[in-house]
């Protein structure tokens, strides 16, 4: 039996081959009264339907990502990295990653030394994490964040108050309208990390009914349990144990040894145990509580269950900017997530990115100007729908006053030189793309998910 692949079945479809096969098809239709199937190419079978505006081709990874990604885990490129065509191109300083962390590598590089810069990203749009989509549902137009979601609002002559005056993210941005509407104004949180007061616990049908029946409601057998923690989760369709366990969890401060800062002998101690175990001994709760109840919410956000991840984790992101942030503001987001954030630093990069003055506001609704982002004699540049495959000294590590970064776009590969290097992406692509990599980091590594 001859496979897909022998038969070219999954190669990708231009548009023009496309239309042509419509009017195949169509031309069928009239002599023949039936038309054959068509099918989309694998791209747009992959990459699906984006919505409108700047951020509509860029709906999470894209088939040519995904592509290019398993090409380099496959050493795809390797036989062709020698005949890649070399731009002429010399940069002081390539980010290799238009994500939030290769934004700010090119702000500080570009405030606190200067030079060029060529910012590098595989995706359609700048951003990483940090994007937005926008839809349009019946005459309305709807935003939300596809990842980075929260922000910190920062004390006043921090670190990150600093950076945040840096990109022009004013304070001021920060205030919420007043209600104003007929109707009582319905409490909600800053974001959805938060509680607030009108919420409540679902027990699906498999807890079975509520002890008694009656308050609360549900359908199909399930229960709502309003104001749990107020209410001493009174009507949950649980036993008496589990509930003084998730209570214990969810409204005691077990008092106990915290971590200060990364790296310090409580944290490491926390990193060598689970986050299910940690949480096991510092609630006096039971495993089968945690793997039922918890491991959605203890370390969901990782894609991860408690069960693997470390303990350190519970506390790592109190410790990334500690005594850095403003408690009475809290946590924060943007409609669009931090979308807002990646779009300020690019105006400040290249003002003339997205059209209008540098405010949250302007960037947040004003289009994104293409055009702008790589052109020739502006000191910072940003590539798009470029996928870097090797960096790599030009010449021994320790004396080479050079790097070569090695991109892919479309089916072929380009170098350019730099100076200097950062690499701004995830750790399972640049384990594969800093050809000398020294074997320790190598090492380390191989032993990190």
């Amino acid at each position: 039996m001859i496979g897909d692949n022998h038969l070219g079945l999954n190669e990708p479809i231009s548009r023009r081959d496309f239309l042509n096969g419509a009017l195949l098809a169509g031309d069928g239709l009239l002599l023949h009264g039936k038309a054959p199937t068509i099918s989309p190419s694998p791209a747009d079978g992959f990459n699906g339907y984006g919505g409108i505006g700047d951020y509509r081709h860029s709906n999470g990874n894209t088939w040519d990502v995904l592509s290019a990604g398993h090409g380099m885990r496959d050493g795809a490129f390797e036989q062709r990295i020698a005949n890649a065509i070399d731009t002429g191109e010399m940069y002081d300083l390539v980010a290799v990653g238009g994500g939030i962390s290769g934004l700010a590598a090119a702000i500080f590089f570009q405030k606190y030394k200067g030079g060029s810069c060529l910012v590098i990203d595989n995706h359609p749009i700048f951003g990483g994490e940090a994007k937005r989509n926008e839809f349009i549902v019946d005459g309305q137009r709807l935003t939300a964040h596809q990842g980075s979601a929260i922000f910190l609002v920062p004390g006043k002559g921090g670190y990150t108050d600093r950076f945040y005056g840096m990109i022009g993210m004013d304070r001021s941005a920060f205030a919420y309208q007043t209600w104003r509407g007929p109707s009582p104004e319905m409490p909600l949180a800053h974001s959805p990390y938060e509680t607030p007061g009108n919420y409540g616990f679902y027990f699906g049908p498999q807890f079975g009914q509520r002890p008694g029946g009656g308050g609360g409601g549900g359908g199909g057998g399930g229960v709502w349990v309003m104001n749990p923690w107020g209410r001493k989760l009174e009507g949950a369709p649980i036993s008496d144990a589990t509930k003084a366990e998730l209570l214990r969890w969810g409204t005691e401060r077990v008092d106990g040894p915290r971590p200060q800062t990364e790296g310090d002998a409580i944290s490491r101690q926390l990193d060598s145990i689970t986050l299910e175990d940690h949480l096991m001994a510092r609630y006096n709760i039971s495993r089968e509580t945690v793997r039922t109840f918890l491991s959605p919410v203890e370390g969901g956000g990782y894609g991860l269950g408690p069960d693997v991840l470390s303990a350190y984790c519970n506390y790592a992101i109190e410790n990334q900017f500690p005594e850095d942030g403003d408690d009475q503001l809290g946590d924060q987001m943007f409609p669009d997530g931090n979308g807002g954030f990646a779009r300020l630093m690019v105006k400040t990069l290249i003002p003339d990115a997205i059209a209008g003055p540098r405010t949250v506001d302007a960037v947040w609704q004003n289009r994104v100007n293409f055009r702008a982002l790589d052109r020739a004699g502006q000191s910072t540049r940003l590539r798009l729908n470029c996928t870097v495959v090797r960096v790599e000294h030009a010449g021994d590590p320790s004396s080479a006053s050079t790097v070569v970064v090695t991109y892919v776009k479309g089916n072929r590969l380009y170098n350019v030189r730099a100076r200097s290097v950062v690499v701004a992406g995830g750790s399972w692509t640049a384990k594969h793309i800093v050809h000398d990599l020294p074997a320790s980091h190598r090492e380390a590594y191989a032993q990190f998910y």
